[in-house]
């Protein structure tokens, strides 16, 4: 998944960090929302369809695929008990860690109809467990459960309210549904408190969407110092300190062998920027250009990024248009 709680902090090349006051003081103005004044076409789109053009046939073993089979084994030899009676054992809570591991090795590999299994079988050993619904609300949501993520995304943030995870993904549920005024006030909230101030970058990221998809004529970011490195070059895109040509080369810069940013490599910052492009232009009145950006993100197959699953679901609703 992205907006994860696993990236590292990097600084990027010049343009980013001497930006980076830019954006400090851009997050206490009112800002317009407004396409990138030098853009022209759709550059991001080009060079993603000219990633995909030129990815090679003979593509390695899927991610996660590897990582099935090694949690397949250690809940094997570990002996588990049947769900019914693993909350009762002496072993639960290694239990629900063994069970929790194969779900994400199963996400990891796009099985999420599998890896929601495995989090009620985890669940089953820890029922109060507030960071197991989680992700068992997020394994659903990528299966396009929609409902079922939302029952068990409640049942986590009835147990604990504040945790800034429950909230992104109760904001992600939100704003697939499009209740705009519940994901402004989750992706606020995520903004403010997420301790990781490049995780906090994706809550300002949503934030801004969400008003903009609301319709807000001048969406706003809350007042926190951003962190550095990616997505920073995405809120300055926001704000039209980035063209969308612009954009390209910090994309590139991922596969650097400076870049130190866990889960940023090219095409995974090309994942996420295509998603946020994509919500852009629909906020802008340009729901087919925005299909586009999706459907062109899908293609990536970065899969393990929760962008993936949020771009089929606009897919799914553009369809419906």
């Amino acid at each position: 998944m992205s907006l994860a709680a696993w990236r590292t902090q990097r600084p990027e090349k010049l343009r980013v960090k001497t930006a980076r006051a830019a954006i400090v003081a851009c997050l206490t103005l009112s800002p317009v929302l407004a396409a990138a004044a030098n853009d022209t076409g759709h550059p991001l789109l080009d060079f993603a369809r000219e990633r995909s053009s030129a990815a090679h046939d003979d593509a390695p073993e899927p991610a996660g695929t590897a990582g099935v089979r090694e949690a397949e084994h250690a809940l094997r030899q570990a002996h588990v008990p049947p769900d019914g009676d693993c909350a009762g054992s002496l072993g639960a809570p290694r239990f629900a860690n063994l069970h929790g591991e194969l779900g994400g090795a199963r996400s990891a590999a796009g099985d999420f109809a599998g890896a929601a299994l495995a989090y009620r079988s985890a669940l089953a050993c820890r029922p109060r467990d507030d960071a197991i619904l989680a992700a068992l609300a997020g394994a659903l949501s990528d299966a396009r459960d929609f409902p079922g993520a939302r029952a068990a995304i409640d049942a986590a943030l009835a147990i604990n309210p504040r945790s800034v995870s429950n909230n992104r993904i109760a904001g992600n549920l939100d704003f697939i549904a499009e209740h705009w005024a519940d994901a402004i006030a989750r992706f606020r909230y995520v903004a403010i408190s997420d301790g990781d101030r490049v995780q906090a970058g994706y809550g300002q990221l949503m934030l801004w969407l969400a008003q903009a998809r609301a319709g807000v004529a001048h969406p706003e970011f809350v007042t926190r110092t951003p962190g550095d490195g990616w997505p920073q070059p995405l809120l300055l895109y926001m704000r039209g300190e980035y063209s969308e040509a612009e954009l390209i080369v910090p994309i590139k810069e991922g596969d650097d062998n400076y870049n130190a940013q866990a889960n940023t490599s090219t095409d995974e910052r090309l994942c996420e920027a295509l998603y946020y492009l994509g919500e852009a232009y629909w906020a802008r009145g340009e729901p087919d250009v925005a299909r586009d950006y999706f459907a062109a993100l899908v293609n990536i197959k970065v899969i393990y990024f929760i962008e993936h699953g949020l771009a089929l679901a606009e897919i799914a609703k553009l369809r419906q248009r």
